[in-house]
């Protein structure tokens, strides 16, 4: 009866100390920046028109097109059109659903070429009107940058604006 006891004592000991030695592998694994990542995020903050967002995983010659901040122009063109419409920014947000990234092509350790597939509609536009989802499916060039990955080159139309 004793050993039984102390036989259960030490299994639920052992699962708990595997549960949290693999909460902390996998939060370690899921802070590493990839190239696939940079997309996913930049993706994200385009579409909610998040100029930090954008500005940290764009690389510094997408940044700027004619010495004008592209996403500071993008971030405004946004709001000028939700202005126009009686509306503020929240109207003009939009969510990313079912993100799928997939690695293209990788040169060396710098550069990469990802395809990024989701869907995306606005939150508040979709519950009053219905409005459906729109595909997405975009190829992005990353690079590595600083130490991190960033997406370079005319993502998303971003210098169209």
């Amino acid at each position: 009866m004793e050993q039984e006891k102390s036989n259960k004592i030490i299994t639920i000991t052992l699962t708990i100390l595997l549960g949290v030695f693999l909460q902390v592998v996998f939060g370690f694994a899921d802070s590493m920046d990839t190239p696939n990542k940079a997309v996913a995020e930049f993706a994200k903050a385009y579409y909610r028109f998040d100029r930090c967002g954008m500005a940290a995983r764009l690389c510094k010659e997408s940044g700027a097109a004619d010495g004008v901040d592209t996403v500071d122009r993008y971030v405004y063109n946004a709001y000028e059109k939700a202005k126009s419409l009686g509306y503020g920014m929240y109207y003009m947000k939009e969510k990313l659903y079912d993100v799928k990234t997939y690695t293209v092509e990788k040169k060396g350790y710098t550069k990469a070429t990802i395809r990024l597939n989701c869907e995306r509609k606005p939150p508040l536009q979709s519950f009053f009107t219905g409005r459906p989802a729109v595909e997405v499916d975009e190829t992005f060039d990353v690079m590595l940058e600083d130490g991190r990955w960033k997406v370079c080159g005319n993502p998303l139309s971003l210098h169209e604006g």
